[in-house]
């Protein structure tokens, strides 16, 4: 949707250690949103590194992953900004809150966070802004 190239920068995540509570890490995310961005088109690239300048820094924070109490449904609330890079000015903000329910905590944290990607992109993909220089 946008010709303007984003980096990606993901906080909050943490690895799965107690039984029964599931997480997902910076980098498992980072991951998804990479792909999800690359395939939806939503940026014309995703700049990785810091040789490039990217137009764009997309920062997730992933705030809570809850395991809800009845069924194997995984909640999840993550903060999305994008700011432009070259003055830092952000563009759009927002907390975005995602289920999934799956027998299997595990598919459901991932659904949780694929839902989560989709809901954010798709936000995003409906912004009207240009970058100008």
């Amino acid at each position: 949707s946008h010709p303007q190239t984003v980096r990606v920068n993901v906080t909050g995540g943490q690895e799965t250690v107690a039984l029964g509570r599931p997480q997902i890490t910076n980098s498992a995310f980072t991951q998804a949103l990479t792909e999800s961005i690359t395939k939806s088109r939503t940026f014309s690239g995703v700049i990785g590194g810091q040789s490039q300048r990217a137009d764009y820094l997309l920062t997730v924070t992933l705030f809570s992953m809850d395991k809800l109490v009845f069924g194997r449904t995984v909640s999840m609330e993550a903060g999305w900004t994008l700011r432009r890079a070259d003055a830092g000015t952000v563009v759009w903000q927002e907390s975005i809150i995602s289920e999934h329910t799956d027998a299997d905590i595990r598919l459901a944290t991932e659904g949780a966070a694929r839902n989560n990607i989709a809901q954010g992109l798709r936000k995003i993909s409906k912004l009207n802004f240009q970058l100008t220089r």
